[in-house]
């Protein structure tokens, strides 16, 4: 019985380990077969690789962007006449208050005249009835004195009349009426003075308004000289002495100006900035430009004032820069290259450009991982120096194909080889010539 057992157990064991050893023999197998064998490898492509960096975005955009005048201000006349003297022209150089034109206005004139006389009639007229009132207050005096006169004499009657026969009773009535009657004069001279003094305020009103109104016409008359608003040079001259002047109320567009007068010491820079360009952007700011008339020379603006608002037609935000054009030597109206400073306050990714492409289904990065290609979708980034930065499902370190191709398929298995200095030249040559 023992042998019996003994027996199977040993059968039992030879079988489990044939068994064993039999799963292992396909396992491995299939290893074997998952791997590439030594002539597959031969046949694998061979692709250069990159790593994934993390760094602060600090490049420059070339803009376009045009000088304007600080200030810029049309001429324009504000009374009617014609052109006396006129003794700037087109490039003449002015200061502030310095006088440019004289206008002749013969009827503005004549306003004036008669607006003087008007007030002299209106002051004439006050000073009679300041004399009236004091006229009449002379008269309260002597009524007033009357009165208290009368009034002590009837007192006076008053106290003989108690004693029988000293007066007679008639009289006391007599003196009674005689005071009742000052009183009532009294009373009558009070009016006539609240009489005069409002005639006097009435007058005083129409002094002061005859003289607002020969004010205002020689107000007027101070536009017939017109002087320079500011320091500055004519750029636009429309008329001649002798030139019929009008006003034009409307001051519409077609209206052409006496003259146009340019601050130039100062000039604004405008310049539209890109929605994704605008981070770091702060007041004070340094910026570099270029213009045309001066090939190879840099001039500098300082940021003033953004517009804090984008252009929704355009996705972009205006911004004016100062220039401080002491020597003279830029214009209004010239065009300018910008070269905006574009940067951010934290780390994004970066890559080679030739690392990014775009096909139909959209915009990729083939990553390396354990030999074996996945395409991963990114959004594609500001560009500073020969890198683009990128953002998905990548992260630093990541290794990824120097040259994206959608050649490379998800799983395809590669042999990788880093990227030397050599190989990174070579792609910033193939991206500039439209290669990606």
């Amino acid at each position: 019985m023992t042998f019996k057992l003994n027996t199977l157990g040993y059968i039992a064991l030879v079988s489990c380990t044939l068994l064993f050893s039999s799963c292992g023999k396909k396992q491995a197998a299939n290893r074997e077969s998952e791997m590439p064998t030594i002539s597959e490898e031969k046949q694998l492509p061979t692709i250069t690789v990159v790593k994934v960096q993390k760094l602060k975005l600090n490049s420059q955009l070339k803009l376009p962007g045009e000088l304007l005048a600080y200030q810029n201000v049309p001429i324009h006349a504000k009374v009617e006449g014609y052109i006396k003297w006129i003794g700037v022209d087109r490039g003449s150089i002015v200061k502030k208050g310095q006088e440019m034109i004289t206008i002749f206005c013969p009827e503005l004139e004549e306003k004036v005249k008669e607006g003087m006389a008007k007030l002299a009639s209106a002051e004439s007229s006050y000073k009679r009835a300041q004399s009236t009132e004091e006229s009449v207050k002379s008269k309260l005096v002597e009524a007033q004195a009357r009165l208290d006169a009368d009034s002590l004499t009837f007192q006076r009657l008053e106290r003989a009349a108690k004693t029988p026969g000293a007066v007679a009773q008639n009289e006391v009535d007599i003196q009674q009426k005689a005071v009742e009657s000052d009183h009532a004069r009294v009373e009558s001279i009070k009016q006539e003075i609240a009489a005069a003094k409002n005639l006097v305020l009435a007058e005083d009103h129409n002094v002061q308004a005859a003289r607002e109104v020969l004010n205002a016409i020689k107000d007027m008359n101070a536009y017939l000289t017109i002087k320079a608003p500011f320091d500055g040079v004519i750029t636009e001259r429309n008329v001649h002495e002798g030139s019929i002047v009008a006003v034009d109320a409307a001051r519409n567009a077609s209206a052409l100006p006496l003259l146009r007068i340019q601050q130039k010491d100062i000039l604004r820079l405008v310049v539209s900035i890109p929605e994704s360009s605008i981070s770091g952007m702060t007041l004070g700011q340094q910026i570099e430009f270029s213009v045309p008339a001066y090939i190879g020379k840099a001039f500098y603006g300082v940021v003033a004032r953004p517009g804090y608002a984008l252009d929704t037609s355009t996705r972009t935000m205006p911004v004016e820069l100062n220039v401080y054009n002491t020597d003279g030597s830029l214009e209004p109206g010239m065009f300018a290259t910008v070269h905006w400073l574009v940067t951010r306050p934290y780390e994004t990714l970066f890559v080679p450009y030739s690392s990014v492409d775009s096909d139909l289904k959209g915009t990729y990065v083939n990553r390396v991982k354990d030999n074996v290609i996945e395409r991963i979708p990114v959004q594609r980034g500001l560009s500073m120096n020969n890198l683009v930065e990128i953002s998905g499902d990548v992260a630093e370190a990541d290794t990824v194909a120097l040259k994206a191709t959608n050649e490379l398929k998800t799983g395809t298995h590669v042999i990788i080889k880093v990227a030397d200095e050599n190989d990174l030249k070579d792609s910033v040559k193939h991206s500039s010539a439209g290669g990606e």
